[in-house]
């Protein structure tokens, strides 16, 4: 159980409203030092199911971390007023998500809620478009092998599911230093570690198979849940685009999916990984 008092910057919005979207958060003391960012893309939605996502994300992180007293700071007057019980909640679109936060303040105890201008809410703003850019990047040609093919030619081909993942390279890089074969062990297998600490910047290419485990976890929709190991997720890349073997939970899932193939794409750049991953009938 953590005392001290937490200030959480959320933000959350969509390219086209609906459209593809994401959200973003930062959680610092009440000095200003950051404590975590986090960001995700959630897919087609509206503005405001964006903004609550980033309720949710921040609430669910908080609880999951011991802490009880903290302020939430969003530029979106219609939550801080639904969450203030100013405004009743008339979306079917959001409801679920206001009873979910609704239901985490309670159990957290001590949760105010402040309503800023957009000006004093740019870090989270910046999280917010990160997650957006990967959301939007799921619309554009996905290239594999030397052939690019559309969205059109790939929804013919029947695509039964897509999930994406941006991760910070320096993240990774600090649970490793900190855990080391701890965190090797538990999260990736034997060919990922060797492949990754064969190149010059070992974090980045952990990061990049990070993201595409997390992003097949979503594809499956399964999450982090019970049932499937991050080790049930490997990227194999020997030479060519890198492969996705499944095991375990995760190909048992797969399967129950009718799934017959997947493909996956990963990248980064700068202190950024991503990786995204489409599950395919054909």
């Amino acid at each position: 159980m953590v005392q001290a008092t937490v200030i959480v910057y959320i933000d959350g919005g969509a390219r086209g409203n609906p459209g593809p979207a994401g959200y973003g958060v930062r959680i610092e003391t009440s000095d200003g030092t950051l404590i975590e960012e986090l960001h995700d893309s959630i897919g087609v939605a509206t503005n405001n199911v964006a903004e609550y996502s980033a309720l949710v994300a921040a609430l669910t992180y908080l609880d999951q971390h011991g802490f009880q007293d903290a302020t939430i700071r969003s530029d979106s007057q219609l939550l801080t007023k639904q969450m203030l019980g100013e405004y009743r909640v008339r979306s079917p679109g959001i409801s679920p998500l206001h009873r979910e936060a609704s239901a985490l303040v309670q159990r957290l105890g001590n949760v105010r809620f402040e309503h800023i201008p957009r000006n004093m809410n740019t870090e989270a703003d910046r999280l917010a478009n990160v997650a957006m850019d990967v959301s939007t990047a799921s619309q554009y040609p996905v290239r594999q092998a030397g052939v690019t093919t559309t969205p059109g030619e790939l929804q013919e081909k029947s695509i039964l599911s897509i999930g994406v993942d941006m991760e910070s390279i320096t993240r990774v890089d600090n649970l490793l230093q900190r855990y080391g074969e701890r965190f090797l062990n538990r999260i990736f297998t034997e060919h990922e570690v060797d492949y990754s600490q064969r190149r010059k910047f070992p974090a980045q290419h952990l990061a990049a198979r990070f993201c595409a485990k997390e992003a097949t976890m979503k594809a499956l929709g399964t999450g982090r849940s019970v049932g499937v190991l991050w080790t049930d997720i490997e990227v194999i890349r020997a030479s060519g685009p890198p492969r996705l073997r499944l095991y375990g939970g995760a190909d048992k899932r797969f399967k129950e999916l009718g799934a017959e193939r997947s493909l996956v794409t990963i990248s980064h750049t700068g202190d950024l990984a991503f990786a995204q991953v489409m599950l395919l009938k054909s």
